[in-house]
C-alpha cells in the first residue's frame, strides 16, 4: 500500500513538473515573442493590435491571458478603438505547446467593448483584412518565425458591450447592447455557424432614455457567402422606438411583449426575399392595446428600398380581429407607397373609437364588421393625409350612442324655431315622450359605405336604424374626426301617423313617401355629433306650400271654385276651361316664387 502511495505521489509530481515546464516554457516564449505576436495579429486583421502583457493562465484548460488588448479603428470612422478589453483568455492545445507551437482552441473575451459604425462608405469592420502590402510569402515567413498556428475553434464573449451607430442619416439608429453573452462560434467563419446570445438593448439617444429591452436569440447560418440560414430573436418586452419605429399614441409606452421573431435568410434575396415571422401575445402600439399579434412578411431589397409583401398580419384588438394583407415599399419617408386590404371582425366600437379618435371609450357601443382597401404614397402623417385613398364598407351591430340623445337634441333645436319648428317639436314630444328620456340613442344597426380621399372619409351612404326613426346621410368625416354631412331623419309609419294626427298642417311640409321626414345638418365630431334641423330647407318647403295655396286662392277668385270641390265630377268641367285654369295657376305660382325669393 505504501508503494502505491509513493507511485501516485511520483506521478503527480511528474505531471506538475510537466505543467510547470509548459507554463515556464510558454511564459518565456510569450515574453520573447510579444512584438512578433502583435505584428502578426496586426498583419492578420489589417489594423494595429497591441496588448500590455501575455501570460499563462487556466480557463477551461491551459490558456494564454492577454491583458489590455486593443484593436485600432479605421481612421475613416474615428479615433476610438474598434475593440478594447481588459483581458482575454486564449485556450492553447497542450501537445503543440510542448513542441513550442501555439494552436488556439478557444478564445474568451471578458468585458470587451466593440464599436460597429455604418456610414455611406460602409461598415467600419469591412476593412478588417490582411494588409495588401504584405505578400503571401512574407506572411508565411512571419508565421513560421513566430511558430504560431491559428486554428481557433470557438469564440465566446462574456459581459460584452457593443456600440452600433448608423451615420448614414441624421436620424440613424444609435444602439448599445450591454451584458452581452455568447455561446461561442467558429472564428474562421468558413462553415456553418451556430451561436446563442443574450443581452440588454438600449438606445444612446436622449429621447429614448429609460427604454431598455432584454433580447435573446440564436443564429444558425449554413453559409456566409451567399448568406443563408436562420435567426431567432426573443424578448419579454421590446420597445420599437429603439429600432427607429415610432407610432406614438396616447397613454402607455409602446412595446411588444412576449415577442418571437424568426427570420429565414435566402441565398438570393433579390429573387425570393427573406421571410420574417413575428409573434407576440401582448403589445401597446400607436395607442392600441393588442391582445395578440401575428405577422408573416417577405422582405426583398430593391434599389428604391425594401419591398415588403405582407402575407398576413393579424391583430387581436378591441375584443375582435383585424386582418391585413398587401404590399409596401419602404423607401424614403415621403416615397413609401403601400396598398393594403383590411378585414374588421367583431371589434368593440367604443374601444376602437377611443383609441383611434381619442374620444371616450363609452361614447358608443356595438360591434364593428367591415372591409377596407387603403393605399398611399407616404408614411409621414402630413403627406399621408394628402395621399391616402381607399374605399370600403363598415357596419355596427346593435348598440347605442351612449352620451347623446339624438332625438332630444333635435327636438330642442326645433323648439328654437318659433314657427314650423316649434310646431313639429311639440308634435314629436306628444307622440314620443319615452324616446326623449335619458342621454343615449339605442340603435339596431349602422351601415356606412365610404371612400377615403383628400384627407377625409367621404360617407356615400350612412344609415342608422333606431327603432321608430332612422337617419340617412351623405357627407364626410375628416381624419381628425370632424363631421360635415347632410341627411334626413324619417319616422316610422306608426309614429308618422300619430304626428300628422296631432298637427295635420305639417303633412304638406314634412310628408315624404307617406312618413314624416325632416332634413338635417350634421356637424361636430364623431365623439360629439351635432344634429340640427335644416331650417332653411323647411322654410323653403313652407314658402312653396304657401305659394301653392295662395295661387289656388287667386285662381279660384278668377275662375270660381273647382267643381269637384263643389260636388261636380271632373267630366263636367270643359277641357279648355280646365287647361286655362291650370295654366293660370302655374303662372301665378311662378310669380309668387319670384316675389318671395324662391
Amino acid at each position: 500500500m505504501r508503494k502505491l502511495w509513493i507511485a501516485l505521489a511520483l506521478g503527480v509530481a511528474i505531471v506538475l513538473g510537466a505543467l510547470l515546464f509548459v507554463v515556464a516554457n510558454l511564459n518565456a516564449w510569450l515574453a520573447s515573442n510579444r512584438d512578433r505576436l502583435e505584428g502578426l495579429a496586426s498583419e492578420t486583421v489589417g489594423r494595429e493590435v497591441r496588448f500590455d502583457r501575455a501570460e499563462v493562465a487556466f480557463s477551461s484548460g491551459l490558456a494564454v491571458r492577454l491583458v489590455g488588448l486593443r484593436v485600432a479603428e479605421d481612421p475613416r470612422f474615428g479615433g476610438e478603438d474598434f475593440l478594447a478589453l481588459e483581458e482575454a483568455y486564449v485556450g492553447v492545445r497542450l501537445w503543440p505547446a510542448l513542441q513550442r507551437r501555439v494552436e488556439v482552441s478557444r478564445v474568451r473575451l471578458v468585458a470587451p467593448t466593440i464599436r460597429a459604425i455604418q456610414t455611406t462608405e460602409g461598415f467600419n469592420f469591412a476593412s478588417l483584412a490582411p494588409q495588401e502590402e504584405a505578400s503571401g510569402e512574407a506572411r508565411s515567413e512571419n508565421v513560421e518565425a513566430a511558430s504560431f498556428a491559428v486554428a481557433i475553434a470557438v469564440l465566446e464573449i462574456a459581459d460584452g458591450t457593443i456600440h452600433y451607430a448608423d451615420r448614414t442619416s441624421a436620424d440613424g439608429l444609435a444602439l448599445v447592447i450591454e451584458s452581452l453573452e455568447t455561446s461561442g462560434t467558429d472564428l474562421a467563419l468558413e462553415g456553418p455557424i451556430e451561436l446563442e446570445f443574450a443581452g440588454n438593448l438600449r438606445s444612446s439617444k436622449d429621447v429614448d432614455a429609460g427604454l431598455e429591452s432584454r433580447v435573446e436569440g440564436r443564429v444558425a447560418l449554413a453559409n456566409l457567402s451567399p448568406l443563408s440560414g436562420g435567426v431567432t430573436l426573443t424578448s419579454p418586452r421590446l420597445h420599437p422606438a429603439l429600432l427607429g419605429v415610432r407610432l406614438r399614441g396616447e397613454g402607455g409606452v409602446e412595446h411588444v411583449g412576449a415577442l418571437t421573431i424568426e427570420v429565414t435568410l435566402s441565398p438570393d434575396p433579390e429573387a425570393t426575399g427573406h421571410s420574417v415571422s413575428l409573434r407576440s401575445s401582448e403589445a401597446r402600439l400607436a395607442g392600441f392595446d393588442l391582445e395578440d399579434l401575428a405577422a408573416d412578411v417577405r422582405y426583398r431589397p430593391t434599389p428604391a428600398g425594401a419591398a415588403v409583401a405582407l402575407e398576413g398580419l393579424t391583430l387581436a384588438i378591441a375584443g375582435g380581429r383585424f386582418d391585413v394583407s398587401g404590399d409596401a415599399l419602404l423607401g424614403e419617408p415621403d416615397a413609401s407607397r403601400f396598398a393594403l386590404e383590411m378585414k374588421l371582425r367583431a371589434l368593440d366600437a367604443g374601444e376602437l373609437a377611443g383609441d383611434l379618435l381619442s374620444i371616450p371609450d363609452d361614447a358608443i357601443s356595438g360591434r364593428i364588421e367591415g372591409d377596407l382597401s387603403l393605399a398611399g404614397r407616404s408614411l409621414e402623417w402630413a403627406s399621408l393625409q394628402r395621399s391616402l385613398a381607399g374605399q370600403g364598407r363598415l357596419a355596427v351591430g346593435a348598440g347605442a350612442l351612449e352620451q347623446v340623445n339624438v332625438l332630444k337634441t333635435l327636438v330642442a333645436r326645433l323648439s328654437a324655431d318659433p314657427g314650423l319648428g316649434a310646431l313639429a317639436a311639440e308634435a314629436i314630444r306628444d307622440v314620443m315622450p319615452e324616446a326623449l328620456q335619458g342621454d343615449r340613442t339605442p340603435f339596431e344597426g349602422v351601415d356606412l359605405s365610404l371612400e377615403v380621399a383628400k384627407g377625409a372619409v367621404q360617407a356615400r351612404n350612412l344609415s342608422i336604424s333606431a327603432g321608430d326613426f332612422g337617419i340617412r346621410a351623405t357627407g364626410q368625416v375628416g381624419l381628425d374626426g370632424v363631421l360635415a354631412a347632410d341627411g334626413t331623419i324619417r319616422f316610422s309609419d306608426r309614429v308618422s301617423e300619430r304626428i300628422f294626427d296631432k298637427a295635420d298642417q305639417l303633412a304638406p311640409l314634412l310628408e315624404e313617401e307617406g312618413v314624416v321626414a325632416l332634413p338635417l345638418k350634421i356637424g361636430g365630431t364623431l365623439g360629439a355629433p351635432r344634429l340640427a334641423p335644416d331650417l332653411a330647407v323647411l322654410a323653403d318647403k313652407a314658402q312653396k306650400a304657401f305659394n301653392v295655396r295662395l295661387s289656388r286662392g287667386i285662381v279660384d277668385s278668377l275662375f270660381g271654385p273647382r267643381r269637384e270641390e263643389a260636388g261636380s265630377t271632373k267630366e263636367e268641367e270643359g277641357g279648355n276651361r280646365k287647361s286655362d285654369r291650370d295654366a293660370a295657376e302655374a303662372l301665378i305660382e311662378k310669380g309668387l316664387d319670384r316675389l318671395f325669393g324662391r
